[in-house]
């Protein structure tokens, strides 16, 4: 009988539970780290008819927060290769993909909850548009465009072949300033961002990420940026 000479399914198997395993573990941590917040603890027990809404947008813009942000720190710890030694390439750059996903798919709740919250008066124009909304304006305009821009950069996983590695990160580094603008947006449009414990897990994730992005320039500086092994 002639060997049948093919690759076991299994020999992937592994990775791919590691991946997912990670991504689950990630966002059951963004979610725990939501619900327990002193605001949202708050709004969810004294929660009436017309604020569901609103609170259950706040809960997906943070958690949108906390996966972009997650996304962004392991894009420069994976081109600094500084997250080397916690999670392989495969499983880390499928993280930072992924990642990217959930906070997409979470700041779309966010945004679309807003359509069921009658005090504001949100449509899908203003919503949508720029410069449109009813509810502070500048604040949301930011938000509007970090999301726009997230939605761009992370489309651009699917484009690197065709653009080239050198364009493609080029183009990928708008993700530094996607969270930035993320950061503006929470803190300045967000209603429960000037409640402390709101107020500093802002500050403490946009000070790791910054922490990140210094190492990663320190690592340019120094040579050592592994365009080759971080594909970024």
């Amino acid at each position: 009988m002639d060997r049948v000479t093919t690759t076991p399914p299994a020999a992937t198997t592994p990775s791919r539970r590691r991946e997912i395993g990670f991504g689950i573990g990630l966002l059951i941590l963004g979610l725990a780290i939501g619900i327990a917040a002193g605001p949202a603890q708050n709004s969810l027990s004294h929660i009436a008819g017309e604020k569901a809404f609103w609170t259950a947008s706040r809960l997906t813009a943070f958690l949108a927060y906390l996966a972009f942000a997650g996304s962004t720190a392991y894009g420069l710890g994976m081109s600094s290769g500084l997250i080397d030694a916690v999670a392989g390439k495969p499983v880390s750059f499928a993280l930072h993909r992924d990642l990217a996903w959930v906070g997409l798919a979470l700041a779309a709740a966010h945004i679309f909850l807003l359509l069921g919250d009658s005090y504001i008066g949100f449509t899908v124009p203003t919503l949508l548009i720029p410069g449109t909304s009813p509810y502070l304006p500048v604040p949301v305009l930011i938000g509007q465009v970090a999301a726009w821009a997230a939605l761009f950069t992370t489309l651009s996983f699917y484009l690197r072949a065709r653009m080239g590695l050198r364009l493609w990160r080029g183009l990928h580094s708008l993700s530094a300033i996607v969270f930035v603008l993320a950061t503006l947006h929470g803190l300045w449009a967000g209603s429960d961002s000037k409640q402390d414990a709101i107020w500093w897990v802002y500050v403490v994730v946009a000070l790791m990420v910054l922490f990140l992005f210094v190492y990663r320039m320190a690592s340019i500086g120094s040579g050592d940026s592994r365009p080759t092994r971080a594909g970024l």
